[in-house]
């Protein structure tokens, strides 16, 4: 981090952690912002993007180590990038890669059973995740958005941020008092999703009712950070 002179401290960096739909999470927010013109670069197991152009992940790491995650943020800052989006896996949380990054958001997709073999317990496994949370720096501006349909959601709610939200597919749910939500209604799953939000259809050209949650936690962080649901609908449509 100093070798790079701290470039997380010159973007506004937003963690993204869960079992399944970081990669899509990522990539559906880093869109939804950059369409909107805040320069956003990312991080995924999929590959990254430096605020000028898209790379493919071939050094097999979902989330790098720490030399290399610099490195690109600060790639990200030379291309002019205000925002930057960072997949967190647990195998990197528990190694401490993220150690050296000024993280002011984190948001969880949800949580199964997986990679128990390498922490040892479940609780190890939500606990490692639960690092990105615990590195979120106390700023104004700083958030917390979790899906409210897993049932670990309040363990990742009880962390400090300067706002919290929810995100839900189910209509039914009964919302924790005080928590800001969006609900995704009229949900239709076939060839395509479409949905609503805040009473704007939203039109995804994928499959999976998983992605109503994935897409909704992307929408809900973007109007966090200023961009409207009509912009953000926009964008997914594309």
């Amino acid at each position: 981090a100093i070798y790079f002179a701290n470039p997380s401290k010159k973007l506004f960096v937003i963690g993204v952690t869960g079992t399944a739909g970081k990669s899509t999470t990522v990539i559906m927010l880093a869109k939804i912002l950059n369409f909107s013109g805040k320069k956003t670069g990312y991080i995924t197991t999929t590959g990254s993007f430096d605020g000028n152009s898209a790379n493919t992940n071939k050094h097999g790491l979902s989330m790098p180590g720490g030399w290399m995650l610099q490195k690109q943020l600060s790639e990200m800052v030379t291309n002019g990038c205000t925002q930057a989006i960072v997949e967190c896996t647990s195998e990197g949380l528990a190694q401490n890669r993220h150690l050296g990054i000024k993280f002011q958001a984190a948001l969880f997709t949800n949580l199964s059973p997986a990679h128990i073999d390498n922490h040892g317990s479940f609780e190890n496994y939500r606990a490692a995740k639960g690092k990105l949370f615990e590195s979120i720096e106390q700023t104004a501006n700083s958030f917390i958005g979790v899906n409210l349909d897993d049932p670990n959601k309040n363990y990742f709610l009880q962390f400090n941020a300067a706002k919290k939200f929810g995100v839900s597919a189910r209509e039914d749910l009964e919302i924790p008092n005080g928590l800001t939500s969006y609900v995704a209604e009229s949900i239709k799953v076939d060839n395509q999703i479409t949905f609503k939000v805040k009473g704007v259809g939203f039109n995804l050209h994928l499959i999976g009712t998983f992605n109503v949650t994935n897409a909704t936690l992307a929408v809900a962080a973007a109007n966090y950070l200023g961009v409207s649901f009509e912009s953000a609908a926009e964008t997914l449509s594309n």
